[in-house]
């Protein structure tokens, strides 16, 4: 397992915290094996789950990896030192979705923080920017609606990010 220093600068998240970078006692549960590709529009037309959320990882979704390409159209630094990006289903543009890169100082006690780290890596590497073509594999996450730029209509999100292809990668 890597280690990283202790976050230093801006605090690191909250809510679901543990769940979202896979240091909950449940992320063991998670099946990164048999990866479910699927398209953005799929994931909008999921049960919505956007209020009175339990801390823990609680639904099917949550328990799965996805894989999806979409268009970026938002790129943020959130204030939980997370990478905001909202994807757009490049076939159903006004399908959008929310994916989140963690930054790996806020995930030391994940037993997952190598994987998490190698996903920043390769988000910086690539320098994605707004309209790039980039497929993305993440953990299913049900997040609060707290007005977030490109919030699917069920709320989930791929939080975290635990790869990230570029258009010219060519991985």
């Amino acid at each position: 397992m890597t280690t990283m220093p202790s976050p230093s600068g801006p605090p690191c998240g909250v809510e679901r915290w543990d769940v979202k970078t896979l240091a909950d006692p449940d992320a063991v549960r998670v099946d990164f094996v048999n990866v479910t590709r699927t398209t953005i529009a799929h994931l909008n037309e999921l049960a919505a789950h956007c209020a009175d959320l339990p801390p823990s990882r609680t639904f099917a979704e949550e328990f799965h990896v996805y894989e999806v390409a979409g268009l970026v159209q938002f790129a943020a630094n959130e204030q939980d030192r997370d990478v905001h990006l909202a994807l757009a289903d490049p076939v159903a543009p006004n399908q959008t979705i929310v994916v989140e890169v963690v930054d790996p100082g806020c995930a030391t006690t994940s037993p997952y923080l190598t994987t998490l780290a190698n996903a920043r890596l390769e988000y910086q590497r690539l320098s994605v920017r707004l309209g790039q073509h980039v497929t993305v594999r993440g953990v299913g996450f049900y997040d609060f609606a707290h007005g977030q730029t490109g919030r699917s209509h069920s709320c989930i999100e791929l939080h975290p990010v635990i790869d990230v292809i570029g258009e010219s990668s060519g991985r």
